[in-house]
């Protein structure tokens, strides 16, 4: 009795499942379901990345305010004769906040003579890891110490003519945030 009960259950089980087979070939839903999945998810996708885009823009437009600011924040180097940097110490980084006109016109070919280009980048970026640990040292002793420094590098200038330079650097501490601003004094060529 209990195998003949057995027996009826698999064979309802099997017609159950012959019919839906039947349906899904009869209605090609082997097909159309992941398409259908796809086609949702593909539009919840594009809405996302839209929203992304839209975000990135602002962030990008509020970004390139900010380096607005920075000029302004700092205009009273626009117009001054030395080249004059800052860096703004975040972890263990240094990120260029600012250059001046005067830097620029000596050092811009390191970045295309676009100072925006530099701005929230680090010497890593733009220098060998050599002479870029030697500016990050530098910068340490500075942002740690307090005590404004003296310190002669070698540069050269756009058409490769090896430079030695002093770089005065001191630090400034607003709000929260440790500044550290160079200025550059030409000596002679080497």
């Amino acid at each position: 009795m209990e195998n003949e009960n057995t027996e009826i259950i698999l064979i309802q089980k099997a017609k159950w499942l012959v019919y839906l087979i039947s349906i899904v070939k009869k209605y090609r839903l082997l097909t159309y379901i992941p398409i259908a999945v796809l086609s949702v998810s593909a539009y919840s996708l594009r809405i996302k990345n839209e929203g992304l885009v839209d975000r990135v823009g602002r962030l990008e437009t509020m970004n390139n305010a900010l380096i607005s600011n920075m000029i302004l924040y700092n205009r009273n180097f626009e117009t001054f004769p030395m080249p004059v940097f800052q860096k703004l110490k975040r972890g263990n980084q240094f990120i260029a906040q600012y250059f001046n006109p005067s830097y620029v016109a000596l050092m811009g070919h390191n970045f295309d003579y676009d100072r925006y280009r530099y701005i929230g980048k680090t010497d890593y970026e733009y220098y060998p890891k050599h002479i870029a640990d030697v500016y990050y040292n530098y910068d340490v002793s500075v942002a740690f110490t307090g005590i404004p420094m003296k310190v002669k590098v070698a540069i050269k200038d756009s058409i490769g003519t090896p430079l030695k330079v002093e770089v005065m650097k001191w630090r400034h501490i607003r709000d929260r945030d440790t500044l550290i601003y160079g200025m550059i004094l030409l000596d002679h060529p080497m």
